[in-house]
């Protein structure tokens, strides 16, 4: 397979299940860089097998940060974005060679095949052609924020272009099961809370609550077609909107203790409760 002057950038925090045949699926790139968070696996020395250019970034609970300083170390003038749980199939690798060689775009939209629970998704917004991510692009045409899902900002002037063709998109093993999910949901709606709190992202107002869950049942279930996935599909838009009831319920928590380690304030006042009526037996009756 001809290799392509290209960038791979793969993210890693515990992937020993997931890197193998991720990078299998990446091999005709004449640039791979794996930025590892501190793995605590196999995961780099898998990685090791497949290239020598592996940084290692601060452990931070979400991916975004470290994909900025991987796009730093890059040296190709075309980029490619691959997360750990991604594979490249074949038919993606011919249309992104294709786009390189007739120059038909300089932002390349790509979608994503999404397998939940085992299932691949029709709807829900997680649909191949309902999540599209401009993962494929030149250098100088994208920055990355580091706030936590957080979009792309596109150069004005760069040149989109939309593969349509699910079988030319990415395969992504989504979550493993409603454990998995509820794991991340756990995490991800902390760093929400917290990247809200520090005004990295909007404040979590009430309003702002109230319309998101609303957008998110109606988006879901009916304007992204939700209901073609059945169970799964009603089950997941729920999940999404106790995602952001957590956000939001922490950030409140923030916002009422003034502080992001509201366990600690909240232990201190059960303390301070506790006291008060213990102090009640040791008074003189």
């Amino acid at each position: 397979m001809e290799k392509l002057p290209v960038s791979v950038l793969i993210h890693t925090f515990n992937e020993e299940n997931n890197i193998r045949n991720c990078l299998e699926t990446v091999k005709w790139a004449e640039e791979i860089i794996v930025v590892d968070m501190y793995s605590e696996d196999k995961t780099v020395e898998i990685a090791k097998e497949y290239t020598d250019k592996i940084f290692f970034f601060e452990r931070m609970g979400y991916v975004e940060p470290a994909r900025s300083f991987a796009l730093s170390k890059a040296t190709k003038d075309w980029i490619l974005i691959v997360d750990a749980d991604e594979l490249v199939p074949k038919k993606l690798y011919i249309k992104l060679k294709e786009i390189m060689d007739k120059d038909l775009a300089d932002v390349v939209y790509i979608p994503r095949n999404n397998y939940f629970f085992g299932e691949l998704l029709k709807g829900t917004g997680w649909g191949a052609l309902q999540d599209m991510h401009p993962r494929f692009f030149k250098k100088g045409y994208v920055e990355l924020s580091p706030a936590v899902h957080s979009i792309f900002k596109i150069n004005p002037n760069a040149r989109i272009y939309k593969i349509l063709n699910p079988e030319e998109g990415f395969i992504h093993f989504n979550y493993i099961d409603v454990e998995h999910f509820l794991e991340k949901l756990n995490r991800y709606t902390t760093i929400e809370a917290k990247n809200s709190f520090s005004g990295l992202k909007p404040k979590l107002t009430r309003k702002r609550f109230f319309f998101l869950i609303l957008k998110e049942f109606i988006n879901r279930m009916f304007r992204r077609k939700g209901f073609k996935d059945g169970d799964v599909g009603f089950g997941l838009t729920l999940l999404m909107i106790a995602y952001h009831t957590s956000a939001f319920l922490k950030y409140r928590l923030m916002e009422k203790y003034n502080t992001i380690d509201t366990r600690n304030k909240i232990l201190e006042t059960y303390r301070k409760i506790a006291d008060r009526y213990i102090n009640e037996y040791n008074q003189e009756t």
